[in-house]
C-alpha cells in the first residue's frame, strides 16, 4: 500500500514538474511562496 502511494505521489510531482517546466511565470512565483502556501497551489493544483 505505501509503495503505490509512493508511485502516485510520483506521477503527481512528475506532473507538476512538468506543468512548471511549461510555465516559467509560475514556477518562478511557486519558488517565491511560503511553504504553507506552496502546500495551498499543490492542494488546488491536485483538484485539477
Amino acid at each position: 500500500m505505501r509503495r503505490l502511494r509512493r508511485l502516485k505521489d510520483d506521477d503527481f510531482l512528475c506532473s507538476v514538474f512538468d506543468y512548471l517546466v511549461s510555465h516559467e511565470t509560475e514556477a518562478k512565483a511557486f519558488l517565491v511562496k511560503s511553504t504553507k502556501h506552496r502546500k495551498i497551489w499543490l492542494q488546488n493544483f491536485s483538484q485539477g
